[in-house]
């Protein structure tokens, strides 16, 4: 007996629209990219928990890329519009280099790929200030989590509402696991997915907040500069979740790509 998972169903439904599979950030779950289903017309918006994250809490996130991105490609619809938000979206990026046919195109949002700063990567987060943010985790996880959500938003117009919609996802699915809040400091800390942007097949959209405080707008757009036709859509009064302080704008832009790219 053929067993289908519940994206499969839906997939077959809406053949000639492709789906968006979408991913959550660090300490997040998929419950925070909720406000986006229905606003891609015949786009289904198919987002899933990250491994040790929401419903998935019980499963190891894991400190090695390549399973964790396996374990993202056997979720993934065959072939479908990614999306990823922060951490999602490097790991979006890692899977569209290891699997580029499944994926019809790409949409990072406030991602980077390379979290922190190299010396020939001035555009990151110091590594000593992400460190940081670790031990403060050990200490007070909660109290990290909470205010790293904050700060996503702060200094966004509308991040205050952002920032309530950020914490009704928390408390939907509750917090990630203290491990897996710790392995992805570990992977944000360690990926450096620069050497696979010059051969990135899937069109890609990189999106961000110019007032963003993580995630430095000039890290996106140098990241775009770096890969074959890539666009970039910076919104100047938004900060780290653009999808949600500036929703209408943030779905146009996406809109917009997959119709020059043929896929509305």
């Amino acid at each position: 007996m053929t067993w289908w998972r519940p994206w499969q169903r839906v997939w077959l439904l809406m053949i000639d629209s492709l789906p968006i599979f979408a991913l959550h950030g660090w300490g997040l779950n998929a419950a925070v990219l909720s406000p986006l289903n229905g606003t891609f017309g015949g786009h289904q918006v198919l987002a899933v928990d990250l491994p040790g994250h929401g419903r998935r809490r019980e499963e190891p996130f894991g400190r090695n890329l390549e399973p964790l991105v396996e374990d993202l490609l056997e979720q993934a619809p065959p072939h479908a519009v990614w999306l990823g938000w922060s951490l999602g979206g490097m790991l979006a990026l890692a899977a569209a280099s290891t699997a580029p046919n499944r994926i019809a195109a790409l949409v990072t949002v406030a991602a980077s790929p390379s979290f922190v700063a190299r010396p020939d990567w001035p555009e990151g987060m110091p590594t000593a200030r992400l460190r940081r943010m670790a031990a403060d985790l050990a200490a007070d996880p909660e109290r990290t989590v909470n205010d790293f959500l904050t700060l996503q938003v702060l200094a966004s117009r509308g991040g205050r509402g952002a920032l309530r919609q950020l914490q009704a996802a928390l408390h939907d699915r509750g917090m990630a696991a203290r491990q897996a809040l710790d392995d992805g400091l570990h992977l944000l800390e360690t990926m450096d997915l620069r050497p696979h942007l010059a051969g990135l097949k899937p069109p890609l959209l990189a999106m961000g907040g110019a007032r963003d405080r993580l995630v430095q707008p000039e890290a996106i757009r140098e990241m775009a500069k770096q890969v074959p036709g890539a666009e970039t859509l910076v919104f100047d009064d938004a900060a780290h979740a653009p999808f949600l302080s500036h929703r209408a704008e943030f779905v146009a832009g996406v809109t917009g790509f997959l119709q020059r790219r043929g896929m509305a």
